[in-house]
């Protein structure tokens, strides 16, 4: 799951889900007659079969709004165009507090355009206020307007859940009465699209309900192909996170296949290169990353590592490192300790130690800790270049840091003895053997020093002998 997350750079947090899903329409249109406002875009358009039920039966009887009533918030709706919310606000509020007697038709105009002001001066409280006065006027008000203010009332009720971060009971209330709502609209519709089942997908995914999240997104994705529409990109990323949530890695990876198809870009192949991994499928991690090296979607340094440490391990080493050290020339890529590291263990693997060498010199250099300057020792051994070997060696234990300190310096003790100090060599293992002593983890060393002092005394002695024969 890690390293899907990696992969992917999709994060599940709240702020996320908002701007992915709660797109509220950016300006409000008139609505004749009188000029007056209407609310957020609708989840469903009349064009798509989301029309009121009127449509199907005989419209309501509203009572009529008088020609007074008419003039009047004709001059509000100016104002309000003009947005002078103060000026239109104190006139609302006068019609609401007259002796005139307004009908529930007229009731629900001055409401709803009270509502459209107060959202303007992002006073949330006194919007949903006034929206839920318009609903409580119902069935004086035609069944359009009914809806548009619920499908508006869910989605403020929704925002106003996503205030609650920190206080889950009190933005459990507001997830319920999101969806209570919504259900309420749905029911009143002739048919829901595939837009407000996304909407309630990311209520119930904010309610921490992941099933009926994933379920709702289900189905906003089949009826938007059941109607021959494109589904949206963020659509199947959205679905593709749910599922990673539930470890469903099958249809992580079948939705990653029709993301790099439908949405070629690097979020998406790497994407489906990171579920892959998280499906223990490393040919075909590979084969992603490879297919989205070729398409030019690799941009950045940890796609590089990543490419790389992935030939590495699919036993691919010349590719590996001529693919860092092209990255490398080309500044794509830092020559920092990390990628140079892996850059040398990539020569290294290859057996190539002469261009090795260098870049875990260089590494080594860079490096805080010592664990580069023993790589760089062992390469220097296979060599037979003993002083540079036990340099690094020294440097290694100097620098510290190390995950094994004693096999520093064995090492060390190794390279000494090849430049027959074996005094020197006798005395470093004889300081590893009384150090790796008494533990479990360090018996290993325990016992190399220990044959390692007899060899020692064993080759002493027939240089000796050698030296008495000349």
């Amino acid at each position: 799951m890690r390293a899907f997350k990696e992969a992917s750079k999709f994060k599940l947090g709240r702020v996320f889900w908002i701007v992915a899903v709660v797109v509220f329409a950016t300006h409000w249109q008139a609505n004749a007659p009188g000029g007056q406002v209407v609310a957020f875009l609708p989840l469903a358009h009349a064009e798509e079969g989301g029309s009121s039920s009127s449509s199907k039966k005989q419209p309501r009887r509203v009572p009529h709004m008088q020609e007074s009533t008419y003039r009047r918030l004709g001059e509000i709706q100016e104002l309000i165009e003009e947005k002078q919310f103060q000026e239109a606000e104190s006139m609302l509020l006068q019609m609401l507090e007259s002796k005139r007697r307004y009908n529930n038709n007229e009731k629900a105009s001055i409401h709803k355009m009270l509502a459209y002001v107060y959202f303007e001066k992002e006073d949330d409280a006194k919007t949903m206020h006034h929206f839920e006065q318009v609903i409580a006027q119902v069935p004086d008000i035609t069944e359009g307007l009914e809806n548009t203010t619920l499908e508006t009332l869910a989605r403020l009720y929704f925002q106003e859940a996503m205030r609650y971060d920190d206080a889950p009971a009190e933005a459990q209330k507001w997830f319920k009465k999101t969806l209570d709502t919504i259900k309420d609209w749905m029911s009143k519709v002739d048919e829901v699209g595939p837009d407000a089942h996304q909407f309630i997908a990311t209520v119930h995914y904010q309610a921490d309900n992941m099933q009926k999240a994933i379920e709702h997104m289900e189905i906003a994705v089949r009826l938007a192909q059941e109607r021959g529409t494109k589904v949206k990109e963020m659509w199947w990323q959205l679905l593709q996170n749910l599922y990673a949530g539930e470890d469903n890695w099958g249809r992580v990876v079948e939705i990653g296949e029709i993301l790099v198809k439908d949405y070629p870009n690097r979020a998406n192949w790497r994407t489906l290169a990171g579920a892959y991994g998280e499906t223990d499928q490393p040919e075909k991690q590979l084969w992603t990353l490879e297919a989205a090296h070729a398409g030019g979607y690799l941009e950045t340094e940890t796609d590089f590592y990543q490419y790389a440490g992935l030939l590495l391990q699919n036993e691919m080493p010349n590719r590996a490192s001529k693919y860092l050290a092209q990255s490398m020339d080309a500044e794509q890529v830092e020559r920092s300790v990390k990628n140079l590291r892996l850059l040398g263990q990539a020569y290294h693997v290859s057996r190539d130690v002469d261009d090795a060498i260098p870049v875990l010199e260089e590494a080594g250099r860079l490096a805080e800790d010592g664990e580069t300057l023993t790589r760089l020792a062992g390469l220097y051994l296979q060599r037979d270049e003993y002083e540079k070997c036990r340099d690094a060696a020294q440097g290694a234990l100097d620098k510290g840091g190390l995950r094994r300190p004693l096999s520093a310096k064995v090492m060390k003790g190794t390279c000494v003895f090849n430049l027959q100090e074996f005094s020197e060599a006798r005395k470093i293992f004889q300081e590893i053997r009384r150090e790796a002593r008494g533990s479990k983890d360090t018996r290993p060393e325990e016992l190399l020093a220990r044959d390692w002092l007899k060899y020692i005394e064993n080759e002493s002695k027939r240089v000796a002998e050698l030296a008495k024969l000349d």
